[in-house]
């Protein structure tokens, strides 16, 4: 709302214009403190605002963690929801694919790890293949965050891609643990899922043409 205050002309006395000069002050002052409902100046925080209209809105100063304007919606950082996701006319889109190819030339003759002792696997969907057909491609899986999904998802070659657990972080049915995928299109869905002691542990709930070894 604009505010209003009384002009003092330079044909004006000041001193006979004292009343006036105090009203301005005052009504500068009330609208002042009125804000100051609102700002903090000195914390720098804004609060107790019932609605914000805008056209965009930054979160972040030297690294930007959420960035909404008129045609993005960048969430720029892990999100933790403790409520539910209700999505209406809309669905998932899963993009965040290894930009490598976990194959035979990737490895160079030795195992590849996914993930670390210290570091979760950092992609959701793996592309996997090996060319070399007498010698089987292995592929270590470290232990992931509960609720955590993984894909591997054989796309070159006929040579076995075999991934295996580390120090018994996968569960399958039975003793065996290995999972085989060798031919384009096979692949294999894993979940990780609380042991019942706040571990993670890999779970098959998908895939088609994987075998267990």
């Amino acid at each position: 709302m604009a505010i209003s205050v009384t002009e003092i002309l330079g044909t004006d006395s000041l001193s006979g214009s004292r009343l006036v000069i105090n009203d301005n002050f005052n009504v500068l002052a009330s609208e002042i403190n009125a804000m100051e409902v609102y700002f903090a100046p000195t914390a720098g925080t804004i609060t107790n605002l019932n609605n914000l209209s805008t056209e965009a809105l930054r979160v972040g100063l030297s690294t930007i963690l959420l960035d909404i304007n008129a045609s993005t919606f960048d969430i720029l950082t892990n999100v933790k929801m403790t409520g539910n996701l209700n999505m209406t006319g809309g669905g998932v889109f899963r993009n965040d694919t290894n930009p490598s190819t976990l194959n035979d030339t990737l490895a160079g003759g030795v195992a590849i790890e996914v993930g670390t002792t210290t570091a979760i696997p950092p992609y959701t969907i793996n592309r996997c293949g090996n060319t070399d057909i007498t010698t089987a491609l292995d592929i270590t899986l470290y232990s992931g965050v509960i609720g955590q999904e993984i894909f591997f998802i054989c796309t070159e070659g006929s040579g076995d891609v075999i991934i295996s657990g580390y120090l018994g972080n996968m569960v399958t049915t039975g003793t065996l643990d290995k999972i085989t995928l060798n031919a384009v299109g096979e692949s294999v869905h894993l979940l990780a899922i609380d042991n019942g002691s706040n571990i993670p542990v890999w779970f098959i709930v998908g895939g088609t043409g994987y075998t267990i070894s």
